[in-house]
């Protein structure tokens, strides 16, 4: 599988089902971009909002495993795609941490979160 094509399959399941992450979470730009690039850009730094919420919303000593399971997730992105995407998606994640949710948006977050998780260790190949 070309880098592209397995590039492009990524950044389609990176924001897939994530209505409020943002390539999936912040304010739209201003016009959806249709290079298969910049989506994969836009949805690392989603899946690391993602992450970033997801860390606010579990309990304190669920956090040590959470903060272990988004370094491991940086360091496949950075196997995958490359340092420089690796830090897309870790910049998207410290955003999120300086987000306060409401506790009633959390159960919403962790749900998008684990199934976020999934589909990105599926589509690499990885355990389920």
């Amino acid at each position: 599988m070309s880098t592209t094509l397995r590039s492009g399959a990524l950044a389609l399941l990176l924001c897939a089902g994530l209505s409020t992450a943002p390539a999936c979470f912040a304010a739209p730009t201003t016009a959806a971009s249709a290079d298969p690039e910049e989506q994969i850009d836009e949805g690392l730094k989603g899946f690391g909002y993602m992450t970033g919420l997801a860390l606010g919303c579990v309990a304190k000593e669920q956090r040590p495993a959470l903060e272990r399971e988004a370094m491991d997730l940086n360091a496949e992105i950075s196997r995958l795609l490359g340092i420089d995407r690796a830090f897309l998606f870790t910049a998207g994640f410290g955003h999120g941490t300086s987000v306060e949710l409401k506790v009633e948006d959390c159960k919403t977050v962790l749900t998008r979160y684990e199934a976020r998780v999934l589909k990105f260790r599926q589509s690499k190949g990885g355990k389920s």
